[in-house]
Order: structure tokens, then sequence, then C-alpha cells
């Protein structure tokens, strides 16, 4: 549903941006009462007191679920997008109250394994999905996105993998900080703000976090969005370790040079069950901001030095993180050669058995077998081999592009340092 952009009036008054965000837990067959919280998700976004310019939604899996919001909001948010990639699709939607233009999609270098069906992430192709709009007339450019999960906090075997997403998708936002347009970027980043992947989204890409500078939050929590104590489908046990939930959804923002950005809000303000019912309207809950955007004179923007040094150290730890990750790939492919390896002695024996075997029965037997380790060996050799030089040439290429920048924000350090020393020098004079 893209169409061409409309001329629209220019604004020189401040005006309120009303900003959406919600992972819609939208799997077909397994997510709980997937349907009814799609009618109730449109019902809200048409019924409810707020009139949103735009709205970012995640895990919507199914293009039927995407068809009937789409149509359902048509009134109130007559413009939007659905990105497909992957097997199944990017489960990435944008809505608009005023028309999309020039629509992308940044696929992820790395997205899990294709093995781990029962994750799904690598089937799913996820990436940043990327659009422009004119409201207000004020030039927007909105990212949706969202990150691989963390399946086990203990032993995170995909932290690698978030931590390449992270930077392509903070790289992605950095390119954009020309355009002279407004940025906002959302969505289920499946990492809190501890994690080294939201501080290299934050400090790399140049971005303010709606929620810690809003003077209006949600009372009661610290902007918990997942596996809250008060969702319907939390897990009990999940609520052990973070009895409160974990804040991985997030509203970010970049002021352009041509118009200045400031959060008045950033809350939940959805029920916590559908009306009427006695469910969530998904496993994670719907984010709200409200940004006052106000134009000024065009204006170059500078770094300070503590957040040229917060953007070193989160990616820093992000550099660690990828040296440990080509480790992990080595050791993976030294797995699957040695196991390619085993099934190719199996596969000789059974060649050898089949020789000699008199019995029918038998025959049958070990021919079957030999199929299903022939299939087994082929998938080996594939993780071993093409996806090994996948996974390496991902982690490698984004560890060899945080070497670079962080040799830039040295030298920019510097150039800082100096000039700060002149201006004391000059005063002390």
């Amino acid at each position: 549903m893209t169409v061409p952009e409309h001329a629209q009036k220019d604004n020189t008054m401040a005006v309120d941006i009303k900003v959406l965000t919600l992972n819609v837990w939208g799997i077909p067959v397994i997510s709980k009462n997937r349907e009814a919280r799609m009618e109730a998700i449109g019902n809200q976004l048409i019924t409810g007191p707020d009139e949103y310019d735009f709205v970012f939604l995640q895990e919507v899996w199914s293009k039927a679920d995407y068809c009937f919001l789409a149509s359902k909001v048509s009134k109130v948010l007559p413009f939007s997008h659905y990105y497909f990639s992957g097997v199944i699709g990017s489960g990435l939607c944008i809505f608009s109250r005023t028309p999309i233009t020039e629509v992308h999609f940044h696929k992820f270098t790395l997205n899990g394994f294709p093995h781990k069906i029962q994750h799904g992430d690598w089937w799913g192709g996820k990436g940043v999905a990327l659009c422009k709009s004119l409201r207000h007339g004020i030039p927007f450019i909105l990212a949706n996105t969202h990150l691989h999960a963390e399946y086990n906090k203990k032993n995170d075997e995909y932290v690698h993998h978030r931590a390449v997403q992270a930077f392509e998708a903070s790289q992605l936002i950095r390119f954009c900080q020309k355009a002279k347009a407004v940025l906002i970027l959302a969505g289920d980043f499946n990492c809190t703000p501890t994690d080294f992947a939201y501080r290299v989204v934050k400090f790399y890409g140049n971005l303010v976090d709606t929620y810690t500078e809003s003077p209006i939050k949600a009372p009661g929590s610290n902007g918990e969005t997942n596996e809250t104590p008060a969702n319907s489908f939390t897990n009990v046990k999940a609520l052990i370790d973070n009895p409160s939930g974990n804040r991985i959804d997030y509203i970010f923002y970049q002021a352009s040079s041509t118009h200045k950005v400031k959060t008045k809000v950033c809350d939940q303000p959805w029920p916590q069950r559908v009306p009427q019912q006695d469910f969530s309207f998904s496993d994670h809950e719907a984010l709200r901001t409200i940004l006052t955007v106000t134009p000024v004179k065009e204006d170059e923007n500078t770094e300070s030095i503590t957040e040229i040094q917060a953007e070193t150290d989160a990616l820093l730890e992000s550099s660690a993180v990828c040296e440990q990750g080509l480790k992990k790939v080595a050791v993976s492919r030294r797995f699957y050669i040695t196991l390619a390896t085993l099934f190719i002695v199996f596969q000789l024996g059974i060649l050898v058995a089949l020789s000699i075997a008199n019995s029918p029965g038998l025959r049958i037997s070990l021919g079957i077998l030999s199929s299903i380790l022939m299939l087994f060996l082929v998938y080996v050799l594939f993780m071993g081999t093409v996806y090994y030089h996948v996974e390496y040439n991902g982690v490698k290429s984004t560890k060899l592009a945080i070497k670079s920048h962080l040799e830039m924000l040295t030298e920019k350090n510097a150039k800082i340092f100096e000039e700060e020393r002149k201006r004391s020098l000059s005063f002390i004079k």
C-alpha cells in the first residue's frame, strides 16, 4: 500500500507527533488468541484516545493479518507497507497517517541458524525496514526493526549475531543523518539498556531514547515492555530472574539540521487486558511516544567528549563480542567437519554391509539408513563450508568496520581535547 507523496503545507510552528510500537506476537498456529488479539489491536488503533501519526509493528508473520489490520485501520492510518523478506517474511510493517514513499529493506547479514527451527529467526529474514513520509510539512525517515531473540541468557549462542545486527542497524541510521529529515527508529531490540547492543544502537547511531528523555513515563514501572507480571502471557518462571520484566522495546529519534525534537511523553497507554477478555494484546506491551518537533535554523550538530567516550566503550565491547564470535564460528566449523567425517565413515561402512547383505529386509533397512545419513552429511557439509563463510564474513566485516570507526573516534577525541586545551590556555592568558 505504497502511494506517491502528496504536497503538504509547510508548518513553522511546533507540532506533536504520536508514535506507537508493538510486537504483536503473530505466529500462525503457535501464538495464543492470535486472531482475537489482531482484532483487538485494530480496534485499539482506531477507537483509542490517541490519533497516531506513525505505528510500527513487529512479528506480523502472516500476510493475512497485515491485510486485516491495514483494512481495519484504513480510515485513520490509510498508508502502510509490509516488508517481505526471508522464507516467511520479516514480520515488519509500518502504518502512517500520511503517504509513505521510498521504501527500503536491509536484511541482516546474520540472523540465526537454519537448523534452529524452534527459534525461527533465520527463516524470518529479519532486518531494518525503512520508508519516508511527510507530516505537517516535516520530512520523516521511519525505521522499524526486530533483532535476534535471546533464548538463553546464561549461554547466548546468538550474541555475536545480535552484535552484527545492532551495528548494521546503527550504521544504516548513520547513513540517513544527512537527509535533513527527523528519524524515528522503533521496534523490538531484544536487549536491555545495560546490554552492549543497546549502547551500540544508541551511541553509534547517535540516537535519543525517548523513554529516558521523557518527563512523563508509565507509572509504577521502569519502562518494562516484555515478560511483565501484569501480562497474561508471561511465564511465571521468567519472573524469578526479572520480577518486573524487561525493557527491550524502544522508540529512538534523531533530530535533523532543520528541526529539533523533544520527548513529551513515553508511556504504555493500552489496558493490561483486551476489553471483555482475560488475555493481553500481546506478550509485549504497546509503547507510545509523543514527540514535539520544532523548526530551527539549520545548524551543525557536534558531539561532546562524553558522548564520544560512551560510543567508544559500546563499540569496544561489541568488537570483543565479535572476536569471541569468530572463535565460536571456528569451533562450530571444526564440529561440523568432524561430524561430516564420521558420517562419511558410517556411509562407507553401510555400503560395505550392503555389498555383503543377503537378506532383502536388511538391504532395505541399510538403504534407508544410508539415505538418511546422506541427508545429514549434505547438511553438515553445508554448515561447515557455505554457512561457515557466511557467518565468518558477517562477523569479520562488522569487526573491521568497528575498528575503522574506532580509529576515527580516536582522532576526533584527540582534536576535541586539543581544541579544549587551546581554549583553556587562551583563557589563562
